[in-house]
C-alpha cells in the first residue's frame, strides 16, 4: 500500500482498492477491500467523517 493509496467511504466501511494491473491481472478487475469502521474505531478519528459513522445511533 502507497502513502496515497486510492480508496472510498461506503456503507459504513472504508473501502480500498487498487487500479487495474496494479496487483492483478485484468481479468480479477479492480481489487478492493472493505475494512469495517467498527473493526478500525481504535484509530479512527472520532470527529472525521469514519468517526461519525462509527457511532451507534
Amino acid at each position: 500500500m502507497q502513502p496515497d493509496q486510492d480508496f472510498y467511504i461506503a456503507d459504513k466501511a472504508l473501502v480500498i482498492y487498487f487500479q487495474l494491473y496494479e496487483i492483478t491481472p485484468y481479468v480479477f478487475g479492480f481489487p478492493m477491500f472493505p475494512i469495517s469502521v467498527y473493526a478500525i474505531k481504535d484509530i479512527i478519528n472520532e470527529d472525521g467523517p469514519l468517526g461519525r459513522m462509527a457511532e451507534n445511533n
